[in-house]
């Protein structure tokens, strides 16, 4: 009951901070980028075999990336 309560409290905030974007586009790839992290990490959880380590090797290399640019 209380991770589906701190879930709910996470997605009031993040659609709080959408809606707070410049253009409905930003706000909107803000939502698409979160259920994408969402969905990978809830498949590292649901696969902890090579599905899971797939999904960490992915998130590690696009983090890795992303402090490169």
């Amino acid at each position: 009951m209380f991770l589906n309560i701190l879930a709910l409290t996470f997605l009031a905030f993040a659609l709080i901070a959408a809606f707070k974007m410049e253009t409905f586009l930003q706000g909107f790839l803000f939502i698409v980028a979160l259920a994408l992290v969402a969905g990978l990490l809830y498949l590292f959880i649901l696969f902890p075999g090579f599905s899971g380590l797939a999904v960490a090797i992915m998130l590690g290399t696009f983090i890795l990336r992303q402090t490169k640019k």
